[in-house]
């Protein structure tokens, strides 16, 4: 009797199993979602103190202590003419903490101004620089659903600009020599929106009604012309040309095309397309003839880190993998299966997109981590700069292959 009913409990239990093994086949148990990466703690215990240092601009420096940024000036011989602490840091301009009983201060980063926000009831504008601290511009809202922008020069209030029957959530659209674009409704019936484009100084060079709904990409240098595309979700990839002749060109560029800038002085401007990460091409586009003037693939083989513009010649910056030679030092340096890169430069010519010459790094680097690299054209010089450096291209060994400037070609052979 006892047996039978060991074997009748056996049983039971067999179909027991077999039927949930039944149910996870129809229903699995839904897997835990993926979790993004989030990198842990350097060091054990409880952080009292973490200090993080870096070049924002030529001979700036700012220095992050206990969660408080210092921005301080230096003299070329490495002296500190002046510092402050910041609650915002941009590349033209640094936002200092305001008082209570004054607006916010704004201090230039390339130029030595010093500007005090008025004191704004309701929604507050936005607020930006050229990289070179020349123009600051300030948008306000003088009434709801108006728009209107303070335009400083050297830190100077020099125009007002506006108001404006405000167009949808659209912010000033400001390039590296100081010209601007703004979209606005052209009246109350908010019907017709219009492009406005500024100069240097901010006086407007034209105000033009826009077909449908539009999106402002971005300003030419001198404000003389903008470029807009549709906000209706049909032909994204189409950029329209507007000048004070309203709309006269239409171009399609693909595949996901991103505004890198513009070449000073010209209604030229540089594209990059892509697809996902691996392929990466440039284009040069022509806005008074709406013409591509040439398209070249990435000039080299790594990550692309920066890119410079300046009259004559597009510098690109990529992080590339090591390739050591037959001595084998890696291995010796960075362990059998590590990898290092090392930063290569490129100089390409505006005319034709031709290589005109390249430069590499002799210091192979095991960690990334670069993301405050960029170029800077300040006074018709070009810099260079990164976290822990900065330099001045001499643009004359490019042309002429000296220090380090040479045609070689990458290591794929482009």
């Amino acid at each position: 009797m006892k047996l039978n009913w060991i074997l009748w409990c056996s049983l039971a239990l067999i179909c027991i199993v077999l039927v949930s093994d039944a149910s996870l086949a129809q229903n699995p148990p839904a897997l835990p979602r993926h979790q993004p990466y989030m990198p842990g703690p350097n060091l054990p215990g409880v952080s009292r103190g973490k200090l993080e240092t870096y070049w924002i601009a030529p001979y700036v420096r700012v220095s992050t202590a206990f969660g408080r940024p210092t921005v301080a000036w230096f003299s070329k011989d490495g002296n500190i003419q002046r510092q402050t602490e910041a609650s915002g840091i941009e590349p033209g301009f640094i936002s200092v903490t305001a008082q209570k009983s004054s607006g916010e201060t704004i201090w230039g980063v390339n130029e030595d101004w010093q500007i005090t926000l008025p004191v704004r009831v309701g929604e507050s504008g936005y607020i930006t620089s050229t990289p070179d601290s020349r123009v600051f511009i300030e948008e306000f809202h003088p009434e709801y659903g108006l728009i209107a922008l303070n335009i400083y020069l050297h830190g100077k209030l020099t125009t007002t600009v506006g108001p404006f029957q405000q167009y949808k959530a659209d912010q000033v659209q400001l390039s590296d020599d100081g010209s601007a674009s703004l979209t606005i409704w052209k009246d109350e019936t908010r019907t017709t929106a219009q492009i406005i484009g500024l100069d240097t100084n901010g006086i407007i060079r034209f105000r033009v009604d826009c077909d449908g709904l539009v999106i402002n990409k971005g300003v030419a240098p001198d404000g003389s012309g903008a470029l807009l595309s549709s906000s209706s979700g049909l032909n994204e990839f189409t950029f329209m040309w507007y000048t004070s002749r309203g709309k006269l060109h239409s171009l399609e560029i693909t595949p996901n095309p991103y505004l890198v800038g513009w070449i000073p002085k010209a209604h030229r401007s540089l594209f990059s397309t892509s697809v996902g990460y691996q392929s990466r091409h440039y284009q040069l586009i022509d806005w008074d003839k709406s013409e591509k003037l040439w398209e070249i693939s990435a000039p080299g083989t790594g990550q692309m880190l920066a890119v410079g513009i300046t009259p004559e010649l597009l510098f690109f910056e990529e992080a590339e993998l090591y390739k050591p030679g037959s001595w084998g030092g890696a291995d010796w340096v960075f362990r059998s299966d590590g990898k290092a890169w090392v930063r290569t430069f490129y100089a390409v010519s505006v005319q034709d997109g031709r290589l005109v010459a390249r430069w590499q790094s002799k210091d192979p680097r095991r960690v990334m981590g670069e993301d405050r690299d960029r170029f800077l054209w300040l006074n018709d010089r070009l810099f260079y700069i990164t976290a822990n450096e900065f330099t001045e291209l001499n643009l004359d060994d490019v042309a002429s292959k000296k220090n380090g400037w040479t045609i070689k070609s990458a290591p794929d052979g482009k």
